[in-house]
């Protein structure tokens, strides 16, 4: 699923990337696509669709990928997903 990311990177620049959600629980998820260094511990705005939520780093992958924990309570109910992967199918 596609969403845009931003925040600040490791060096305290701030940037504004499109990601791809690779896996996602009621408590994280994991990103791909994000060609800046970052650490453990910064907290990223994640929108998709019309949503928005907040989530701590928890882990940085060899390839760029990031898993993030869910700061926001809720950030992105079952539902929401749902709509936002159909719209974006019907928009196909």
């Amino acid at each position: 699923m596609p969403v845009q990311v931003w925040g600040m990177d490791a060096f305290g620049r701030p940037f504004m990337d499109p990601a791809i959600v690779t896996n996602m629980s009621t408590s994280g998820m994991v990103l791909q696509g994000i060609r800046r260094r970052m650490r453990a511990g910064e907290l990223l705005d994640v929108r998709m669709g019309k949503k928005k939520a907040e989530f701590r780093v928890v882990w940085v992958g060899a390839m760029g990928d990031l898993g993030l924990q869910s700061v926001t309570a809720q950030a992105f109910l079952p539902d929401s997903v749902l709509t936002y992967c159909s719209q974006a199918a019907a928009a196909c």
